[in-house]
């Protein structure tokens, strides 16, 4: 399947590259347009493959030659790029050269069509099929487990109780509606596992096999939820089903099959009567009834838009179940109805599937009986998992047909390969089905995935513009900033990534892929050679040349064995140090430490070859890379770049040789010894995103696209005036370090013409309240940070702030006055940070109706304040609320409990006394409280 995304992706790049960016000359306009038409007919002849006919060797070989004659299209569109840049004669002379290899490309792709034809014609005549186009029968063939009800049996349930108690008690509710229970979570996460022991405690089947849920078998033995529905029925849904066969499986299973006459059988084979009889049967057999119906595995709205026809809503306490994968899919289904989130397995529950599956025999207790000396193997084993269900499943399965022997348990761990069983391989296949119903250009962004180390958290705003700096992004209309946002969210919806923080603001900071579908990522971009990742164990298992000469490499392990790697074709690396995170504290940034203890540079001579021109690579990320005491790094021709990260490297200039890469998007020299950049960086037309050190900018009149401006750009060096940043979105300075106060008259005017501008931060020893006053006309203006002494110490009116704020944060600002008086009035505020002493006084007051859209309030380190009063009709839609180290609040604040939407109450550091009153006062309040004091922090969930 990701051939299939790489095809289509460079079809259609093929296509786009040729209409507009190449001047076509000579005879090479009508050869581009007749390769194009034949990778077309390419491409409409793959689509009609269906995943069954994709798996024998002949076909994968196929596949194999239809990637390669791609690869050397894409190959050929960007060497005619290249010499756009040279003189005319030389583009004539080069022209004949394209029509040549133009012509070779053609052929090659006649030839695989007419290989696919014959074989294809072969194995219908040995077949006797007529047609090789896919059906839902081809689908029930791939995923027989999803035909029919999952019988328990003998299989093992572990960790599921609490879920099940939670499902149950949704389903018992008083309410009276039909309600649908939607079960979410990635492939494998047990979600038909644990509808299925919840249906059988309703349904008319007992609890068979080894559940470990002492409650629920002694539930089931009494059978006292067995008479609350009337009828029960299991409706296995696969990605493209049938609607028919959806409905008769209900009726087959509420006993009307019989109801159905001979005449609409007939007519069902033949697929031609109308289902709109069989849905009004299964209407008024359901609407005098309370009535359980269990969807399993939905991938698509259109199905409910079509089931739900035939469930009535009668105002009984009627209730259907749904499992999928999708989180909007789950919504869609019953937007007043919270789907429930599975999360993967703790150790312990984990430990206790693997072991039962990998020792049958049982104690008394129902407790397998593991040797002690292969417990602490086995954990680690089980780790490998990340609480995955399916996957201890698989592995114990694995395990179990083992020599049952140290030894033979450690060699296991240390080549621990997901790809390299049949078991292991069906297991990524049962997750792959999320990955192989992503549009193709969106398959390339999850296999970008693959190149991040295991387990790591991911910027979202990094991985977005390496996507976009890989060329991967499609111009949809919006910024590509935003497209490259609502493709992750995207991801996110469909349980491929995990969201690990949310900005105030909801947008997407940092998430995390599990183990496994990073395995998933890696295998598949390696079967596509879209990316190479060089670990330990990808050394060891010497990796076939075609796989190490990927379009793209990321290094993650300190080894300097990588010789003889080394493609001119290279479109990225990412370098990826392991290190430590370090919170210094001078000013409590976090740093990133690399340890490395060899020469990476040895390396780079046989990756990035400094001999050779890298004219394709697009993307470059060094973060945390550490030259040892080696000459400067100079690579030549890196003309089409896009993307080079050197934050935390101890570069001391720009590593290139003949010149500043026209295309580059995105420059990032944060944490490196670079002090300033060539002249020729403020001529970068294409510029979107520069994260700088401490130095002096230029007058630039080109940088028409930047979007980011950000870290210590001295503001009184910033020669603002004749910098027309007309699109910058994001700008931040840090004038801390060497300016005592911004005094630039021309910083605080310019900022009156960043009319594109959502988000300023501004940090310095004393900051003019000018600042309000110069934003105060800025629409786009949502998010705005001042981190340093106002001048002079009292607010501005509320006139002077910038009419759509949502997000404000104030610190070290040192107020006299109470700021709450004057910021309770900015109506569309959601988000308040007052942190380090943001103002000065002992009492914060906040009158009714006031803050009327705050959602998350932070007080930080405001050591004057003893009291604070909320009065009535204040934050009617606070949710969060945040207080840390503020020792003279002794209290819990007055008025709390007038907060009726609150759902979260951190407390940090803050004295016994006021930890006290919090644990006093959540005994009558259902609010989460998590308190932390310098220990791991306790959460307290409301009592019931």
């Amino acid at each position: 399947m990701s051939e299939d995304a790489l095809i289509s992706y460079i079809v259609n790049k093929i296509g786009d590259l040729f209409t507009q960016e190449i001047p076509l000359i000579w005879k090479v306009a009508d050869d581009v347009e007749s390769l194009k038409q034949e990778l077309q007919a390419l491409e409409i002849f793959l689509n009609k493959m269906d995943y069954k006919q994709r798996q024998d060797a002949a076909t994968k070989n196929w596949l194999s030659s239809v990637r390669d004659v791609a690869y050397e299209a894409e190959d050929l569109i960007d060497t005619y790029l290249l010499e756009k840049r040279y003189a005319p004669a030389t583009r004539i002379f080069h022209s004949y050269s394209v029509n040549r290899q133009i012509d070779e490309l053609k052929s090659k792709i006649r030839e695989i069509v007419e290989r696919r034809t014959i074989y294809v014609r072969k194995l219908q005549e040995q077949r006797g099929e007529g047609s090789c186009s896919s059906t839902a029968a081809d689908q029930g063939h791939l995923h027989p487990w999803r035909r029919s009800f999952p019988h328990l049996g003998d299989d093992v349930v572990v960790g599921f109780e609490h879920d099940a108690d939670l499902i149950v008690e949704r389903l018992l509710h008083s309410e009276r509606r039909r309600q649908v229970v939607a079960i979410t979570g990635m492939g494998g996460a047990g979600k038909t596992t644990l509808a299925a022991v919840v249906y059988k405690l309703f349904s008319k089947a007992p609890v068979r096999g080894h559940t470990h849920f002492a409650r629920l078998k002694e539930v089931d033995s009494r059978g006292e939820h067995r008479n609350h529905f009337d009828v029960c029925a299991w409706v296995p849904v696969h990605q493209d089903p049938d609607i028919t066969e959806l409905v008769l499986i209900m009726i087959d299973q509420l006993g009307l099959i019989e109801s159905v006459n001979t005449t609409e059988h007939q007519l069902h084979h033949r697929r031609s009567w109308m289902i709109h009889c069989l849905m009004e049967k299964l209407y008024s057999f359901l609407e005098q009834r309370r009535y359980l119906i269990v969807l399993d595995d939905i991938w698509r709205k259109r199905v409910w838009d079509q089931l739900k026809l035939a469930l009535p809503n009668s105002d009984n306490g009627s209730r259907i179940i749904v499992t999928t994968r999708f989180k909007d899919v789950a919504i869609y289904h019953d937007p007043g109805s919270e789907p429930y989130e599975m999360r993967p397995l703790n150790e312990d529950d984990s430990w206790q599937l693997f072991s039962t599956k990998v020792f049958p025999q049982l104690t008394p207790n129902h407790r397998p009986i593991c040797p002690r000396e292969l417990e602490d193997l086995g954990r680690q084993l089980c780790r490998k998992c990340a609480g995955l269900p399916l996957a201890l499943v698989v592995l114990g399965g694995l395990v179990s047909i083992k020599l049952k022997h140290p030894l033979v348990w450690s060699k296991l761990l240390d080549n621990m390969n997901w790809d390299s069983t049949d078991d292991g391989k069906q297991c990524l296949e049962i997750l792959a089905l999320s990955y192989y119903d992503l549009p193709y250009n969106m398959k390339f962004c999850f296999l970008y995935l693959g190149a991040f180390p295991q387990g790591s958290e991911i910027s979202a705003s990094k991985l977005t513009k390496l996507w976009i700096g890989d060329d991967l992004i499609l111009k949809e209309g919006i910024t590509l900033e935003g497209t490259a946002s609502n493709y992750l969210e995207e991801l996110a919806q469909r349980c491929l990534v995990e969201i690990v923080k949310r900005g105030p603001d909801m947008s997407i900071k940092k998430v995390r892929v599990h183990d496994l579908l990073g395995d998933l990522a890696k295998s598949e971009a390696r079967e596509s050679r879209f990316l190479w990742v060089e670990t330990i164990i990808s050394i060891e298992e010497e990796s076939k040349p075609q796989e190490m000469a990927a379009r793209r490499m990321a290094l993650h392990q300190r080894s300097d064995v990588l010789t003889g790697i080394f493609d001119e074709k290279l479109r990225a690396l990412l370098v990826f140090p392991t290190g430590r995170i370090i919170q210094t504290s001078s000013n409590k940034r976090k740093r990133w430490f690399p340890n490395w203890s060899i020469d990476y540079f040895k390396i780079f001579q046989n990756i990035i070859r400094t001999d050779k021109r890298m004219e394709f690579l697009r993307v470059l990320e060094l973060n945390g890379f550490r030259k040892n005491n080696n000459p400067e790094l100079h690579i030549k021709g890196m003309t089409r770049l896009r993307y080079l990260g050197l934050k935390d490297t101890n570069f001391a200039m720009l590593p290139f040789s003949g010149g500043i890469p026209s295309h580059l998007q995105t420059l990032d020299i944060r944490g490196t010894s670079i002090t300033e950049l060539p002249s020729e960086v403020w001529t970068l037309s294409k510029l979107r995103h520069l994260y700088l050190n401490s130095m002096s900018l230029l007058d630039s009149q080109v940088l028409r696209n930047m979007q980011t401006l950000s870290e210590g750009a001295s503001a009184n060096s910033i020669r603002m005036s004749c910098m027309p940043l007309h699109n910058l979105q994001t700008l931040k300075i840090d004038a801390d370090r060497d300016t005592p106060k911004i005094t630039d008259s021309k910083l605080v005017g310019y900022l009156n013409f960043l009319r594109s501008l959502n988000s300023l931060t501004l940090r310095a020893k004393k900051i003019p309240q000018e600042v309000f006053t110069a934003t105060s006309a800025h629409a786009k203006l949502h998010k705005l940070k001042l981190d340093g002494t106002l001048q002079p110490d009292e607010l501005c009116g509320i006139e002077n702030f910038a009419p759509h704020i949502t997000e404000l944060t104030l610190s070290r600002s040192n107020l006299k006055g109470e700021p709450t008086q004057i910021l309770g009035q900015l109506k569309n505020l959601r988000i308040l940070k007052l942190t380090d002493n943001a103002c000065q006084c002992r009492e914060i007051s906040c009158s009714p109706g006031s803050f009327p859209n705050l959602s998350y309030l932070k007080i930080s380190n405001l050591s004057h304040l003893a009291l604070l009063n909320i009065e009535p009709g204040s934050f009617p839609n606070l949710m969060c609320l945040s207080i840390h180290c503020c020792t003279n609040l002794h209290a819990v604040p007055n008025g709390l409990n007038h907060v009726t939407t609150l759902q979260v109450l951190k407390c940090k550091e803050m004295p016994s006394s006021f930890v006290e009153e919090i644990n006093d006062w959540r005994r009558t309040h259902p609010v989460r409280v998590i308190i932390q004091d310098r220990q791991p922090p306790q959460d307290l969930s409301p009592t019931a």
